[in-house]
């Protein structure tokens, strides 16, 4: 069974959440799953939900719902799907961790240094949860009951 991944990937190249996985699992595209798909799916069979669009949190969660898949862990994918950085454990302590330890301004920005410096000071007095609501990259590994 074979599930499109995120487009622009060159086939040979596995996501970095794959390696978080164990060997056989199926990743599914959120964005590209029909109606029919959901059929295939064996029982406890490992699965990936991906997607890219924005609040993607409710939108897999959901999906596993429907599709019958218990979530073991979720991951914010940073900056996109198809150019993966930074994968981080949607959990508080991950979350803090990366705006407070890794998330940093550029060296080199002139311009721009004062503002994104703000913007980075607002977003860590903000509520950890938000950013795990509201960033479009997604990936929520589960297996089928």
């Amino acid at each position: 069974m074979s599930f499109p991944g995120p487009a622009g990937r060159p086939p040979s190249t596995a996501p970095p959440w794959m390696a978080l996985c164990p060997l056989g699992t199926v990743e599914i595209d959120a964005r590209t799953l029909e109606a029919g798909d959901a059929e295939q799916l064996k029982p406890d069979l490992p699965v990936v939900l991906i997607d890219q669009r924005l609040f993607s949190r409710r939108r897999l969660r959901k999906l596993a719902r429907q599709l019958s898949i218990v979530v073991e862990r979720e991951f914010i994918v940073l900056p996109t799907l198809r150019q993966p950085i930074v994968l981080i454990d949607d959990t508080e302590a991950a979350v803090r961790h990366f705006w407070t330890a890794i998330a940093t301004v550029p060296p080199g920005l002139a311009i721009t240094a004062l503002p994104t410096s703000v913007l980075l000071g607002l977003v860590r007095q903000l509520p950890w949860s938000w950013t795990g609501a509201a960033a479009p990259g997604r990936a929520l590994v589960g297996r089928r009951q």
